[in-house]
């Protein structure tokens, strides 16, 4: 279960993606992630099966590691071929891909001290390459 944006409104969705109700104060009591891209741009009412389903499978493979579920702050499948994660008190899209969400999620966990070590500020982090790890910093502005 998540808390899907959609079209700037926050909904309770289920673990399919359905609309339960609408987000409010009487669900504040839960810790959930937000969920982005249920909707595609075009209908922005209507929720997309393939990217329901994607944040179905991140959600479901997050249950059997209950520490690395509360770290998600939120969720983006807009894309139905790479979720995206952002963590709680972390600015990096960490891109998991369609599988393996946990085990790439904990590695980069255990990769982010190293990598900021690095790479000051994070823009992005792809893990969706098998031993590779790829960071893109954030653009610097021109003055």
């Amino acid at each position: 279960m998540g808390i899907g944006r959609i079209n700037g409104d926050l909904y309770l969705v289920d673990d399919r993606g359905g609309v339960i109700d609408q987000f409010g104060p009487n669900y504040a009591e839960f810790d959930l992630p937000i969920i982005d891209g249920l909707a595609p741009r075009d209908n922005a009412t209507l929720i997309d099966p393939s990217r329901a389903r994607l944040a179905a499978r991140v959600l479901a493979a997050l249950q059997a590691r209950p520490d690395l579920a509360r770290r998600v702050s939120e969720i983006d499948v807009s894309d139905d071929r790479d979720a995206t994660l952002i963590l709680k008190g972390d600015t990096a899209l960490v891109r998991v891909g369609t599988e393996q969400f946990v085990e790439r999620l904990q590695s980069y966990v255990d990769l982010a001290p190293a990598l900021r070590d690095r790479v000051a500020a994070i823009d992005s982090v792809d893990l969706r390459f098998d031993q590779r790890v790829y960071v893109r910093p954030v653009a610097k502005r021109g003055n």
